[in-house]
């Protein structure tokens, strides 16, 4: 988790509240014919990338959950547009 703002890109309302998905996985086998499961692992471990965890985030607003960078972004562009002066381009 990086010390950055956040905000909902889908209802554009949250800025707040949300939630942190950290992934998990665990190794499994099924049969490629029935589907049916073979075997699973007892253990799951946190899934990384590039040695950091594989994060989601999820608005407790509307339930959207996404990478954590798609917040990231849509809290820059709005605090972008805030930025920008209004009026006619020249």
């Amino acid at each position: 988790m990086r010390n950055a703002p956040y905000l909902c890109p889908v209802c554009r309302d949250n800025r707040r509240e949300f939630v942190q998905v950290i992934k998990l996985g665990r190794e499994i086998r099924k049969d490629p014919d029935t589907g049916a499961l073979e075997y699973a692992a007892d253990e799951w471990e946190t899934l990384t990338r590039s040695g950091r965890w594989e994060l989601d985030i999820r608005c407790q607003l509307c339930g959207h959950d996404g990478p954590e960078t798609e917040f990231m972004r849509a809290a820059e562009r709005q605090d972008a547009r805030a930025l920008r002066p209004r009026g006619r381009r020249a």
